[in-house]
């Protein structure tokens, strides 16, 4: 597969507030962007080392009902790939559990996958 780097961790948070102090006070991170993820849910995306975590009370996909509830923790690991749906396509090929078929969000293009031990692994397509 053409992974073409790794993008981003994403969190759901009980405490928005708190969890971007953490990230930008106690790991010398920088806050890039905040806002509103969709019906009043905020997020925030800050800058550590050299990767971006995004936290969020809800995610996008969450809140548009394309997966069920999801406890708070880590989300999601996302690499940014080429074309989606070559990566989806792979990863089917090679036995991989597709739990949420390519979608369009923005001005993005992702798909999700779980991994061998039931992790979430995000492929984003900028378009």
């Amino acid at each position: 597969m053409d992974l073409e780097r790794f993008f981003h961790v994403a969190i759901k948070t009980d405490d928005l507030d708190a969890a971007v102090t953490f990230y930008r006070d106690v790991l010398g991170g920088e806050l890039l962007e905040s806002g509103d993820a969709g019906e009043g849910n905020e997020y925030a995306a800050v800058s550590v080392a050299d990767k971006r975590i995004y936290c969020f009370e809800k995610p996008p996909y969450e809140i548009d009902g394309l997966v069920e509830d999801l406890p708070t923790g880590i989300l999601h690991f996302g690499f940014v790939v080429p074309d989606v749906e070559a990566a989806v396509a792979e990863s089917e090929a090679a036995g991989t559990d597709v739990f949420m078929p390519p979608s369009t969000f923005g001005d993005l293009r992702i798909a999700f996958v779980h991994g061998p031990d039931g992790e979430s692994i995000e492929f984003i397509e900028e378009l």
